[in-house]
């Protein structure tokens, strides 16, 4: 049978859905591209999704699905009992929903605008306070979601998706040193999801 193929860059956002493939058993090809402008294998990119942005993911029956978290459902679907998604009806679902979605409108964007913000801002100086407006807001949103999170996992007793996106965005900016000082209950959650063999060698593959 087919496998999906997951087309990603290195260190992107690719490796949560590596790591939720990984932790669900869901065997997938994956292809290594260069998102940036001017690449070689921007065009590629850019034939299955047009916003050219990892990860997309092109399932067996040839149909795409871009954005993180809905590759999280899909995975979800073809492996309920990975438990990445609360079930329907449970006491953890409203919050999942709540807060994974917080993380990919309301944190993501803040890299989609700040990573290269010559290309939304022309002038150097508003580039410049572009992203340090964003890396600025991140901050805060990064603490807002610290200041509900629980223990030994997000939500409780239950490790979801959530645990994984934690596991790979605070291997971005702001970077560990200041989750480690600011945000210290994110900083856990990063630390026991990394301890999960099949997160760890994801985490190895994309970040070492």
């Amino acid at each position: 049978m087919k496998k999906p193929l997951l087309i990603g860059s290195k260190g992107c956002g690719n490796a949560i859905v590596e790591c939720a493939f990984a932790v669900a058993g869901i065997a997938h090809d994956y292809e290594e591209v260069d998102y940036s402008e001017g690449s070689d294998t921007r065009p590629r990119l850019l034939e299955v999704n047009p916003l050219g942005q990892v990860p997309t993911l092109q399932l067996p029956d040839g149909s795409i699905l871009s954005e993180s978290l809905a590759m999280i459902h899909w995975a979800n679907d073809q492996a309920p009992g990975a438990g990445l998604v609360p079930a329907a009806g449970g006491p953890n679902r409203t919050p999942f929903l709540r807060w994974s979605t917080f993380i990919v409108a309301a944190i993501y964007p803040t890299f989609t605008y700040g990573d290269d913000p010559a290309r939304w801002v022309k002038d150097s100086q508003g580039a410049r306070l572009l992203k340090n407006s964003t890396d600025h807001h991140r901050e805060n949103l990064w603490q807002q979601m610290d200041g509900i999170a629980l223990a030994p996992w997000f939500l409780g007793e239950q490790r979801t998706a959530l645990d994984l996106y934690v596991a790979v965005m605070t291997r971005w900016r702001p970077g560990r040193p200041w989750f480690n000082g600011n945000a210290k209950k994110l900083a856990a959650i990063a630390d026991r999801a990394a301890a999960i063999p099949e997160v760890a060698a994801v985490l190895k593959k994309n970040f070492a």
